[in-house]
């Protein structure tokens, strides 16, 4: 494994600014995909966010059974994309 120093010496950076820009980067990346997967699963059903598809399940556009699944995985991805979101505010 490459020593943070070393590489951090490589791009002319303290090891701490090194290890935050790492983290931004890590958090960044992570983001985009549970972003991109959010969006995702929403368009299956033909919204755009968690509350646009409660929207149609109130509606009856949809049903609770057919969407259950995406629903619970739909919010558990919100609540990461929120928490990373809080994490890359505080780098």
């Amino acid at each position: 494994m490459a020593d943070t120093k070393r590489l951090a010496e490589a791009f002319s950076l303290t090891e701490e600014e090194f290890l935050q820009e790492s983290m931004r980067a890590f958090l960044q990346e992570r983001l985009r995909l549970l972003t991109a997967e959010y969006r995702s699963r929403c368009a299956r059903f033909g919204a755009s966010s968690l509350e646009e598809l409660d929207l149609k399940i109130r509606q009856g556009e949809v049903t609770e059974e057919d969407v259950w699944e995406d629903f619970q995985q739909i919010d558990h991805l919100a609540s990461q994309i929120e928490r990373i979101r809080q994490l890359l505010e505080g780098i």
